[in-house]
């Protein structure tokens, strides 16, 4: 019935927003099995007093019966029914008072009563909805409504008196260990969540220390290597100008430097995506064509279809590399094949496609380069991290790879 803490972060983690979220239930399924126990109070309560004398009326002290009956029974209802909530303060004090005051009145008026049980209800729900020192506060007012009553000659004698401050003690006990065991509960549920999201934390600083010690080797191995490279093909392309060379050699250098720069921001690239930067998306998926159609002759096209959407960047960076790769090994062994790329967004996949066609069925030409034979196996399993597939195979007149992941 007690509220969440008003220090509560308004960000927090899924996983710890769900723990919220049950707490909340939690505490309103406690809330709702309440209900049949006012019930219960409201009908013994009405019992006794139409039981009791002077019974309800309509005139003199039979109206004073009626109005303080009504005054227990309306609270009691309206809370039993859900229709007034008592989780904040001020409307569990007013409940308090109210239901003390028409209790203490129904017992004056009619000495037989039962007018503990009103009192009760109001103890009860002040210890498990208010602060300790309100609650306590709130007890003295009761017991002092009590007292007086009891000095005035009405509502009982003094054993009436010690009894009902007995059982009011008993059930004040009784909320203190329900509202602490409660407290506790969804505390340490709070904590776990709390817990488990600074473990993924944890993971996630240890993947990224991972992943910079990693970029620190690719950087220093094949940045270095590719830089090397880059000047030996600018030393070869001045010794091609000064020298009689072919022309066809001088545009090879060319292009070949180009592709050493290329490479170079490429490199420079997978640093930054394993140091955590922006990674290469879909957004640059045309002037990845354009490089191949550029500086490998590649002849590509590139189509896409359906409504664009955002993908996640996990999603979007494996789409990515997995063209890259297709191309890579479209140029490696389907020199002179039409490649197409097509990229579909259906209603509940996102495809992309990368298939070559040659003219006449049969084999592909050999490869001025052999790969490694591992470049479908990694694109197969980065796509199953993020969730999607990965599948590749020949035609009747070429080869062609299949990407996809969920909408």
């Amino acid at each position: 019935m007690q509220d969440l803490p008003d220090d509560t972060p308004q960000e927090v983690s899924p996983r710890l927003a769900a723990a919220l979220e049950g707490v909340r239930e939690r505490r309103a399924r406690r809330s709702r099995r309440l209900g049949p126990v006012l019930w219960g109070i409201l009908s013994a309560v009405t019992l006794q007093s139409l039981a009791s004398e002077p019974v309800p009326g309509v005139h003199g002290i039979h109206l004073g019966v009626t109005l303080a009956l009504i005054g227990c029974v309306l609270p009691l209802a309206a809370v039993a029914a859900g229709l007034w909530q008592v989780v904040a303060p001020v409307s569990c004090i007013t409940f308090c008072l109210v239901l003390s005051g028409f209790g203490l009145a129904l017992g004056t008026l009619q000495s037989g009563s039962i007018s503990v049980l009103p009192m009760s209800v109001a103890v009860l729900t002040a210890f498990l909805v208010l602060s300790r020192r309100q609650a306590m506060a709130l007890g003295i007012v009761q017991l002092s409504g009590l007292v007086a009553a009891t000095l005035a000659g009405a509502d009982g004698s003094a054993g009436d008196l010690l009894s009902q401050l007995l059982f009011c003690a008993v059930l004040a006990l009784m909320a203190i260990s329900m509202r602490q065991a409660g407290d506790n509960e969804e505390r340490a549920e709070l904590l776990l969540a709390q817990l488990e999201d600074a473990r993924e934390a944890e993971a996630q600083a240890a993947a990224l220390a991972e992943r910079t010690r990693i970029a620190q080797d690719l950087h220093d191995v094949l940045a270095q290597t590719l830089s090397g490279l880059a000047i030996q093909i600018q030393a070869a392309r001045r010794m091609a100008r000064r020298d009689p060379a072919a022309e066809d050699l001088r545009n090879l250098l060319d292009r070949a430097g180009k592709l050493v720069k290329e490479g170079l921001g490429d490199a420079r690239r997978a640093v930054g995506a394993l140091r955590g930067r922006q990674a290469p998306s879909l957004d640059r998926l045309p002037e990845l064509v354009e490089r191949y159609q550029v500086d490998l002759e590649l002849n590509v096209t590139l189509a896409v279809t359906g409504a664009r959407r955002p993908l996640p960047s996990d999603m979007d960076f494996a789409l990515y590399r997995g063209a890259q790769e297709a191309l890579t090994n479209a140029a490696r062994y389907a020199r002179g094949a039409h490649t197409t790329v097509t990229l579909c967004y259906e209603p509940e996949m996102t495809v992309l496609t990368v298939e070559d066609h040659r003219d006449t069925p049969g084999p592909s030409p050999s490869p001025l380069v052999v790969g490694s034979g591992l470049g479908l196996t990694g694109m197969r399993e980065r796509f199953h991290e993020v969730g999607g597939s990965a599948s590749a195979g020949p035609t009747q007149y070429g080869w062609k790879v299949t990407m996809e992941v969920p909408a």
